[in-house]
């Protein structure tokens, strides 16, 4: 059997990697970084994502790491309760201790860090040789997995008639240690938006001691030109103050020193997630909103997803890919469209978005 090369080893590459593992397939992974940051990432992974990881990573060591949400509860900015709903096992986690969980099951040699692709080589059957910043470069014996996010070297290449497009909403996240918030907030998703709209803070428990905050903003109204973490803090200092406790709490508590400013960007729909001998899985084939929480949802269905597509079609890699693609591609759809839905409805004022909504984009 030939080895694969998983190109990225954020969330898709990783859970590419295991079920091969599982799977006794031969693979060899290449990601950018060094180590992985803790920088501000955390995830909301509906149940369905929850059930499909704990396939790859013991039930036991996953609920350690993180924390089961029970119900959503949503405020205006001074406390006023707008909205209410149950959750079904619906899971948030820090992307490092998901990362950590991951790369636990792959053995060292297998993956290779500080592989940051700088360019490729490609004919007309596909990608003939990829090249990394450091001067190394592979030849691929089969075929090639591309994990590289949604700014990919690999598919910007492959695909370069389609292009990332800024968004009008962007996030703040930060995960901190204040053991009393995280005891406040328990399995609740706890949400305050403005009245005005266009501006809203989620307040989260990841751990005994961890609390998760993203912060939601119309550029256009809520201007952060710097993500530099004195800027981060005046921007959430200026913005949040006066709202409703537990928000007055967080800004007391807590320092932006791990805060992630993302500028978030929306992919254009592809034609197929494949080109040649290389196939898109997460972020690379589709960068989808923040209110829909199904980023690492859909990563971890793509990988489960191509890979049983490849064991159907083990001597025709075009049938899986198109397979898979063509799958793929229609679920991700209604993620689309309910996350700009989503997005739409968080810019009205608070009186004018719909209620009953959960943000969180199901089928």
């Amino acid at each position: 059997m030939k080895t694969i090369s998983i190109i990225g080893g954020g969330i898709a590459g990783l859970t590419v990697a295991n079920i091969l593992q599982k799977e006794n397939m031969k693979f060899a992974l290449y990601e950018r970084s060094s180590i992985q940051s803790n920088k501000g990432h955390g995830f909301i992974i509906p149940s369905e994502g929850l059930e499909i990881l704990k396939t790859y990573i013991p039930a036991v060591d996953l609920l350690n790491e993180g924390n089961i949400l029970n119900e959503y509860i949503s405020y205006d900015n001074q406390g006023k309760l707008f909205d209410k709903k149950e959750l079904h096992n619906d899971f948030i986690i820090s992307r490092k201790a998901l990362v950590d969980l991951l790369e636990k099951n792959i053995p060292n040699e297998l993956i290779y860090h500080d592989k940051s692709v700088s360019d490729i080589k490609s004919n007309s059957k596909g990608i003939e040789e990829v090249f990394f910043s450091d001067a190394t470069s592979i030849v691929p014996s089969s075929i090639i997995i591309a994990a590289d996010g949604s700014k990919s070297k690999i598919r910007t290449t492959l695909v370069p008639d389609k292009l990332l497009r800024e968004t009008s909403v962007h996030e703040i996240v930060n995960i901190f240690e204040n053991p009393e918030l995280a005891g406040i907030l328990g399995n609740q998703f706890l949400k305050f938006h403005h009245t005005e709209g266009g501006l809203s803070i989620g307040l989260l428990k990841v751990s005994a001691t961890e609390v998760l905050c993203y912060a939601q903003f119309d550029v256009k109204r809520y201007p952060l030109k710097e993500d530099t973490t004195v800027e981060i803090n005046n921007f959430m200092q200026n913005n949040f103050k006066g709202w409703a406790y537990p928000v007055s709490l967080f800004l007391e508590k807590t320092n932006f020193e791990n805060a992630h400013y993302w500028r978030v960007n929306e992919l254009d729909i592809l034609d197929d997630y494949y080109s040649n001998n290389t196939v898109f899985v997460g972020d690379t084939a589709h960068s989808l909103l923040p209110f829909t929480s199904q980023g690492v949802t859909s990563a971890i269905k793509d990988a489960q997803m191509l890979i049983n597509c490849l064991k159907r079609n083990p001597e025709d890699y075009k049938k899986a890919f198109k397979e898979y693609s063509d799958n793929r591609k229609q679920e991700i759809a209604i993620h689309f469209k309910n996350g700009r839905l989503l997005r739409d409805n968080f810019l009205l004022p608070l009186e004018e978005q719909k209620m009953n909504i959960i943000p969180i984009s199901f089928k």
